[in-house]
Order: structure tokens, then sequence, then C-alpha cells
């Protein structure tokens, strides 16, 4: 499948979607999974790629919020994946992805 999807579609489990969802809201941006996560082939130790669209100062305070995976991602400052990508943009079209919105006081779907 591809395009949008729901966190259930994308085998997204609970308790990731709730971390996502809350982290979404406490820094009042929208983020989005893309990748092997969105498409559903990921394996347990994946990695896992976000697009944040806030500003630098709310990627920074969900980046310790959001799920990370065991092996992948971007390199840290001692060398070490850190299991996360975040991209700042632009989402493609058709790719899959699944979207957690900010809830700035309505109920939204994702929860």
């Amino acid at each position: 499948m591809r395009g949008v999807k729901t966190w259930q579609e994308a085998g997204i489990s609970p308790e990731d979607a709730r971390r996502m969802q809350n982290a979404a809201d406490r820094t009042k941006q929208t983020i989005i999974v893309v990748g092997s996560r969105a498409n559903g082939t990921s394996t347990p130790t994946s990695d896992w790629d976000y697009i944040m669209l806030g500003n630098s100062r709310q990627r920074h305070s969900a980046r310790s919020s959001v799920p990370r995976g065991v092996t992948g991602g971007e390199i840290n400052s001692l060398g070490r994946e850190t299991g996360i990508d975040i991209f700042t943009g632009p989402l493609i079209p058709g790719e899959p992805h699944v979207i957690f919105e900010a809830n700035l006081g309505q109920e939204n779907e994702s929860r």
C-alpha cells in the first residue's frame, strides 16, 4: 500500500503510536513516519525515519520522546548509531507515511 496509512496499517504498536502522538502534541508540530516503519517492512532492530515539521527547537525536543531503533540512523558525536533519522522534508508524494498531527484542542484520529 502506498501513500498515507494509519499507524495500525503500518504495523506500529499502540505504545509507539502513543509516544509519537504525545511528542507531536507536546511540541506542537506534525511528525510523519516514513521509510520501512511506515511501509510495514521493518524488522525489530530497524531505525525510525521521521519528517518533523516544527522548528529546530521543536525537533530537538521531540527527538528524545519518539521511538528509536537498535541500529541505523544518524551517527552521534560518539560515533554511534542513534536509531533515528530526522528530516525536515520534503515528503515524497505516494510514498508510505503515517502522520501524527499535533492535537491543539480537538480530538485527533491518530489516538
